[in-house]
């Protein structure tokens, strides 16, 4: 029997030409939000954007937003997961809204980061739903964007359900990127468990390239 070390997994990472690709990134994900966006269809005079960043190194969600034409003031606002376009899903981030988002207000803007590794960035709902455990709910979020399965949600008191709202996207330049930088986090977050893998021994090429005693 043998073991698995980390160089293995770059040996893996050359046979399959991923070898020097940085999966350190910042994706951003845009978007204009509309109540034609809503479902069912709100009618509003209310739009917004919004330009959502993440860091795949440290794992920060920087949320920047403008908003205006509200029909009434805001009670709620923060990002649902995880649904194909134009389905409705369950609140992913805090709530009832972003810390610091401006509640009561019919226009204004906004910037706020969340860390995904810190359950304070969640909706407790989502945690439950999604393994019990922070570390899952964020794969299960990074997955919803990587897959464009995320949208913000601005909610008013005459429309508790939301009255604009747009799925975010990545931006042209990030779209590539984006499904890289999210496999490689995802194999990153994996590499402690292959440490500790055992496997049967094996002969011929494979373990003479990967340097491995059986």
């Amino acid at each position: 029997m043998f073991r698995i070390h980390a160089r293995t997994l770059a040996v893996l990472l050359s046979l399959t030409g991923l070898v020097g690709l940085n999966y350190g990134a910042t994706i951003t994900f845009t978007a204009a939000l509309s109540g034609a966006n809503e479902n069912p269809v709100v009618v509003s005079p209310g739009t917004g954007l919004t330009t959502v960043s993440f860091d795949t190194v440290t794992q920060l969600l920087t949320i920047d937003l403008t908003f205006s034409g509200l029909t009434t003031p805001t009670v709620a606002a923060h990002i649902h997961c995880c649904i194909s376009p134009p389905g409705n899903a369950g609140v992913a981030t805090t709530v009832p809204a972003f810390p610091g988002f401006p509640l009561g207000v019919t226009s204004g803007s906004f910037h706020g980061v969340l860390d995904l590794t810190q359950t304070a960035s969640y909706n407790p709902a989502f945690i439950t739903g999604n393994g019990g455990t922070v570390a899952s709910a964020e794969a299960v979020f990074v997955a919803g964007f990587e897959n464009d399965m995320t949208y913000l949600n601005i909610h008013t008191t005459q429309n508790p359900g939301g009255e604009i709202r747009a799925f975010l996207t990545p931006e042209p330049g990030s779209a590539a990127l984006a499904g890289l930088a999210l496999a490689g986090l995802s194999m990153i977050r994996r590499r402690s468990r292959l440490d500790h893998i055992r496997v049967p021994p094996a002969t011929g090429l494979l373990p003479r390239m990967m340097n491995i005693s059986v």
